[in-house]
């Protein structure tokens, strides 16, 4: 166990700064690269021979590659900062939506005791007593209960395909949302699996909610750990 926790905070650390790393190995191997051909250089721009303009011009040339460097790296530090703001304002929204919240509960508890959700209801018609099942037949032969799971069932995958379709696309902060929304992610795809594999069948289209189970695969087999919480 020990062993395995040690490899995933090597893994971790080589991600975090594998892009560092080779920035600064190739800006090594440019330095040592011109330094050895930096005689040849002067001596071939005859530099000791420029006149006051000259130099003015090969100044101002320096000021433009200095100003276009840092144009660039701000441009990517903005894009950064706006993605990192849109996943604050998703996770902010989200965690005021009652009505969300009220069909996640709904969904987990009729998947853990699908009878006692129907005790609840006083329902004594209902036999679906799985989320697949509810996804079998069209929604006008549900009871009144079963189309409720239903509905909820479809409003928190809506939801979630949605958050799935942002990070995949990198336009939400996947680290951040990571952080917030792992366990959530994995116990609604563990939870609605089947019913999506049953909803695809019945549709004939095997793309729903293709992002959500894409992510829920991709954190299963990397979730996270105490150790990523820095």
């Amino acid at each position: 166990m020990v062993q395995k926790v040690g490899i995933g905070n090597h893994e971790s650390w080589l991600k975090k700064n594998l892009s560092s790393f080779t920035f600064y190995l190739a800006l090594a191997a440019f330095l040592i690269s011109f330094i050895s051909i930096l005689p040849e250089v002067l001596y071939f721009y005859k530099v000791g021979s420029w006149t006051v303009s000259e130099w003015m011009a090969f100044l101002q040339l320096l000021v433009f590659a200095i100003s276009a460097y840092i144009a660039f790296t701000t441009i990517s530090s903005s894009k950064s900062t706006a993605r990192e703001r849109a996943t604050l304002d998703t996770i902010l929204d989200d965690n005021k939506d009652e009505d969300l919240y009220d069909a996640k509960i709904l969904v987990h508890d009729f998947h853990k005791n699908p009878q006692a959700y129907f005790d609840q209801k006083k329902d004594t018609v209902s036999k679906r007593d799985t989320l697949a099942q509810l996804f079998t037949v069209d929604g006008s032969q549900l009871t009144p209960a079963e189309h409720d799971v239903r509905k909820s069932l479809i409003k928190a995958l809506n939801r979630y395909e949605f958050y799935a379709v942002g990070i995949n696309s990198g336009l939400f902060d996947e680290e951040l949302f990571k952080r917030m929304h792992c366990s959530n992610v994995l116990r609604l795809w563990e939870t609605s699996s089947t019913a999506v594999t049953q909803l695809r069948n019945y549709t004939k289209i095997d793309t729903l909610f293709k992002d959500l189970e894409i992510l829920a695969i991709r954190w299963k087999s990397n979730s996270l750990r105490s150790t990523d919480i820095k």
